[in-house]
Parts: structure tokens; sequence; C-alpha cells
């Protein structure tokens, strides 16, 4: 029981911390949601929180399984490390007081306390023992170049895009909305030349498309920057 409650509070404290992560970020970074927040949406991503890597993962390297597979791996983390300092905190309460009142007064303090002084230094001492389970992690889902998000004939990859963040968040963005905005709100800078492109995009129903349209006849790689491999004197 004791097990179940502290995975519970693990759960709801990492979901309340999204949220507050999300309100916190700069004005260009921040999600489609927290430009109009309402309790309802708050409550969408406290409840949702753990898709958020798997999601950001999947976008940036295009490949579903790996993007899935280490974003459980961070999620199982994260709850295991607090589930196991909500627990000890319980139980130190509990172990100290006998009033119920006191006891969960005690375990809040202990929480606010550690959340200050313990988990930063318990994911400190994780960070080296979270790279040696990545490793098989890596090993059964390598990232394959052919779904590399960098080389993908993709938006973020071609010379006409533009970054969009009400078009591109995961949970509100507009990439998702059933009707085509207008083409400043699009991530493209010729989006008028584009217009047969995003139409088809959006004749789509949400739930079968990609983040972004493929195959553009207008998709024009980027150059990217070569770095010497000499450093100049």
């Amino acid at each position: 029981m004791r097990i179940a409650i502290s995975a519970g509070l693990a759960f709801l404290l990492l979901g309340i911390e999204q949220v507050i992560q999300d309100l916190g970020t700069s004005l260009i970074d921040r999600p489609l949601w927290v430009m109009q927040p309402t309790l309802g949406m708050a409550i969408l991503v406290t409840a949702t929180w753990w898709t958020r890597s798997s999601l950001t993962l999947i976008h940036s390297n295009g490949q579903k399984a790996r993007g899935i597979a280490f974003g459980i791996f961070g999620v199982i983390g994260q709850m295991s490390i607090l589930t196991g300092f909500i627990w000890l905190c319980i139980s130190i309460a509990t172990h100290i007081f006998d009033s119920i009142i006191l006891q969960v007064v005690s375990t809040a303090v202990f929480i606010a306390i550690g959340a200050l002084f313990v988990l930063p230094l318990v994911n400190l001492i994780m960070i080296p023992l979270s790279l040696i389970v990545a490793f098989p992690l890596d090993w059964l889902f390598p990232l394959k170049g052919r779904n590399d998000g960098r080389t993908a004939e993709c938006c973020p990859n071609c010379k006409h895009y533009r970054k969009s963040k009400d078009f591109a968040d995961f949970i509100g963005g507009s990439w998702q909305s059933k009707t085509m905005p207008r083409s400043d709100k699009l991530p493209c800078n010729i989006a008028l030349e584009t217009s047969d492109v995003w139409e088809r995009y959006y004749s789509c129903e949400p739930s079968s498309r990609t983040l972004f349209p493929n195959d553009c006849p207008f998709f024009e790689r980027r150059a990217t920057r070569r770095f010497s491999r000499w450093r100049r004197v």
C-alpha cells in the first residue's frame, strides 16, 4: 500500500513539474497550450507527462521503436528514483510520529527538503548507472542513418523552413488542426508556392499525419556547416 501511494505521488509530482516547466519556458520555446492556459490543459499535461520524452525522441530521429524504448527507460528511471524517495520519506514519518496528521505534514516537509538537497545528489549518482543500462537499448535499437532526423527530407532540413512553435507543439500544435491555418502560421517561408502540399496535408485526418508533410517537390536541403579537422592557429 505504501509503495502504491508513493508511486501515485511520484507520478503526480512529475506531471506537475512538467506543467511548471512548460509555464516557465521562454516565449519562443513554450508549448502552444501555454499561450492560452486552461485548467483542463494543465490536467492533461499532468496526466500525459510520460509521453513527452518519447514524442520528442521520435521527432528528433524519426524512429518510433527507438524513441519509445528510450522514452520508457527515462520514465522508469524518474519514477523509480522519486517513488523510492517518497517511500523513504513516508517510512521515516510513520516511524517518528503516531498521529496521521503529523505523518502527512512531516512527509510533505521531508519531500520538500529532499527535492532541494537529496534528489539532485541522487540524480547525479544515477547518471553513470543510467548510461550503463542505456548501452543495451542502443544496441537493440540502433540509430539508423536512413531514419536520421538530420538527413530526412522533411521541413526542418529544408532551406525554406522557418521555426513555428504554434505548428509543431505535440499537445496542441496546429499540425493537428482539422483546417489549414494562415500561411504565416505554417513552418515554411514559401507557403504560397507550397500551398498544394499543405492542402493535401490538411486534407488527411490528424491521426494519420506525420509531424511535417512528406514528398514536398520544393524541398531543398539546407547547407550544413562543416568544421575543419584541424584547429586554426
